[in-house]
C-alpha cells in the first residue's frame, strides 16, 4: 500500500517503524547485531523503548523487518540493473556489486549485519516475495535471450536459480570469512554466470 493511501496515523506509524528499523541497520553495521542493545536503537531512532515495543516484539524481529526490506532492495537492485547493463554479464555484475556495495554503506560490521538478515530472512520466507525474486531473474535472463547472450537451451527458471544459488554461495561465504574478497570474487562469478548462460 502507498504511503498516500494510509491514514495520518498508519503514515505515523510507519514513520516510526521505519526510522526504529533504520536506526537498528546503522547500529547493527556500526557495532554488530549481538553488541547493540534494544536502548541504544531507541535512543539512535529517538524513540522511548514502549514505542519501540509497540513495533518490535524484538531485536530480532528488527532484523527480520530488515530480511524483508532486503528482498525490496534486490528488486530495485536488479531493476536497475536491467536498465544500465549492457549484456547479461554486466547486469549481473552491477546487481552483485551493488548488493555487497550497500551492505558496506552501514559500517565496519556489515557483515554482521548481512549474516543476521540472512538468518532472519529464514525465519521469515514469504513465497511471495521469494517468487518476485525468481521472476525479476527470469526477467534479466530473458531480455539477455532477446539479446542474445543468454542461451535458450535450458528452462528459464533453472537458469534463474542457477543465478539466485550463485549470489546465496557468494553471501553465505563473505558472512563466514572475515577475509573473503567479496568485490573480486562477485565480478568473477558475474563473469562465471555470463559465460554459462551464454548460447
Amino acid at each position: 500500500m502507498s504511503t498516500a493511501a494510509l491514514s495520518r496515523s498508519e503514515r505515523r506509524r510507519q514513520e516510526t517503524a521505519d526510522r526504529i528499523a533504520e536506526a537498528a541497520a546503522r547500529l547493527f553495521g556500526e557495532r554488530g547485531f549481538a553488541a547493540t542493545t534494544v536502548s541504544e536503537i531507541c535512543e539512535r531512532a529517538d524513540v522511548a523503548r514502549q514505542t519501540f515495543f509497540n513495533h518490535f516484539a524484538t531485536k530480532q524481529e528488527v532484523a527480520q523487518e530488515l530480511a524483508r526490506r532486503g528482498h525490496d532492495f534486490f528488486l530495485e537492485a536488479l531493476a536497475a540493473a536491467q536498465r544500465e547493463g549492457e549484456s547479461t554479464g554486466d547486469r549481473l555484475a552491477r546487481f552483485f556489486a551493488s548488493i555487497h556495495e550497500a551492505a558496506a554503506e552501514v559500517g565496519p560490521m556489515h557483515q554482521d549485519l548481512v549474516s543476521e538478515v540472512v538468518r532472519a530472512s529464514y525465519r521469515v520466507t514469504d513465497p511471495t516475495r521469494m517468487g518476485a525474486l525468481q521472476r525479476a531473474v527470469e526477467k534479466l535472463l530473458r531480455a539477455g535471450r532477446a539479446q542474445g547472450d543468454v542461451s535458450r537451451r535450458h528452462a528459464l527458471e533453472d537458469q534463474a536459480a542457477l543465478v539466485l544459488g550463485a549470489l546465496q554461495n557468494l553471501y553465505f561465504e563473505w558472512t563466514h570469512r572475515s577475509d573473503f574478497p567479496i568485490a573480486e570474487r562477485s565480478a568473477r562469478m558475474a563473469r562465471l554466470l555470463a559465460d554459462a548462460l551464454a548460447p
